[in-house]
């Protein structure tokens, strides 16, 4: 089976002094026990599962604590092929975009094919996870945790206000979202829509209530997006928004119109 190690640095406060505190530490490393396993799971599976206690077609393994800050190793066995750099890439993306900071580098179409299954609802699934992989930095706000491949690349930094990210509070907004739909997913109702205001590609999820008439303008806006013709749509949202920047993470769409929706 191919192997992958990831190292979880934690540095300054009591981590330079190679220590935890015992209870946020041990709620810490079960976050990052959960987090690992839930996004090997979508990427091995391409499905997402809530229980994190284990993976189908992966083990995981956690070496002792290393010397320098405070710093532990965990050991990832999977099934099948996994190639390093996917391997490294999607838990760069899923981590990244759980906490809200995706950059804007394109999408090589070989990650793209293995976000598609679980997309938008990967990084909603893991802030729980990542709550708890918070609680040291939370506790001191000096400290960081890095994610990193053996060699020292980072895949993730995590800090108190990246933690802040994982605590979104809901925003009715009074204005519709215009936009269109860049990704969607029908069977899980999640998918992806630029949106004009904000000008940058936000993640969406779709009210079990919507219409069937509203759901295939869904469709059609995505369908209209690749053939590179006017697609936009009016949407009623629900935005998640984060608390230290009040930046949006995602939008629950309560409605979807072709026209100005006249009571938003």
């Amino acid at each position: 089976m191919p192997e992958f190690k990831v190292k979880f640095v934690y540095e300054y406060g009591t981590a330079d002094d190679n220590r935890l505190d015992l209870y946020d530490g041990a709620k810490s490393l079960e976050g990052i026990a959960r987090a690992i396993t839930i996004t090997t799971n979508a990427l091995v599976n391409g499905e997402i599962r809530t229980r994190a206690d284990a993976a189908e077609g992966a083990e995981f393994y956690i070496q002792a604590p290393r010397s320098g800050s405070f710093i532990y190793e965990a050991t990832i066995y999977v099934g099948g092929v996994i190639t390093s750099g996917i391997f490294y890439d999607f838990l760069k993306y899923a981590f990244n975009e759980a906490i809200g900071r995706l950059d804007d580098t394109p999408i090589r179409p070989s990650l793209q094919d293995r976000i598609e299954p679980t997309m938008g609802e990967l990084p909603a699934v893991l802030e729980s996870a990542l709550l708890d992989v918070h609680r040291p930095l939370m506790q001191s706000p000096k400290m960081r945790l890095s994610v990193t491949r053996p060699r020292g690349e980072v895949l993730a930094t995590f800090d108190r206000e990246t933690g802040l990210s994982l605590r979104p509070h809901n925003e009715t907004l009074a204005e519709p979202v215009l936009g269109n739909v860049t990704r969607y997913n029908t069977l899980s109702r999640w998918g992806k829509l630029y949106d004009r205001s904000e000008g940058r590609v936000i993640s969406f999820h779709l009210s079990e209530d919507l219409t069937a008439h509203e759901r295939s303008l869904i469709t059609w806006s995505l369908h209209e997006s690749n053939l590179r013709r006017e697609h936009y749509l009016y949407f009623k949202v629900v935005a998640l928004k984060t608390a230290s920047q009040n930046r949006t993470k995602r939008y629950f769409i309560t409605r979807v119109s072709q026209t100005p929706i006249a009571d938003a």
